[in-house]
Order: structure tokens, then C-alpha cells, then sequence
């Protein structure tokens, strides 16, 4: 095994700061977007659990619960 320094070969990319900045502007654009989509199946389910307890039927429960 050679002893080379694997720090003299290791070249700095120019594109990652614009990456970086890339993934950051992706990941709080959808952040709010999870966020609603996660409270409304907790609404859905929330509502669903409700019609089924009244009326005992899975399938009519989560098409009024849509």
C-alpha cells in the first residue's frame, strides 16, 4: 500500500455552494406542502373515524370522510 496523501488529489467542486443553495430553496418550498398534506390525512382519518363509529360501514365512512 502506497502512503499518498489522499488530501493532495481532493479538488473542491465550484458548483456546491449553488447545490447547496439549490437543495435548501427545494426543501423549504416543500416543507409547507408536507406539513398540509400531513393534516389533512389526520383530518380525513379523524373524520372517517367518526362516520364509521355512527354507521359501521368502512367503505361509506371514508367516501363521506373524502
Amino acid at each position: 500500500m502506497s502512503n499518498k496523501n489522499w488530501l493532495k488529489s481532493f479538488r473542491l467542486n465550484i458548483h456546491a455552494p449553488g447545490t447547496g443553495f439549490a437543495l435548501m430553496v427545494l426543501a423549504l418550498t416543500q416543507e409547507p406542502v408536507g406539513i398540509k398534506n400531513a393534516a389533512e390525512i389526520f383530518c380525513i382519518a379523524q373524520t372517517s373515524s367518526k362516520i364509521w363509529q355512527l354507521e359501521k360501514n368502512h367503505a361509506e365512512a371514508n367516501m363521506l370522510a373524502v
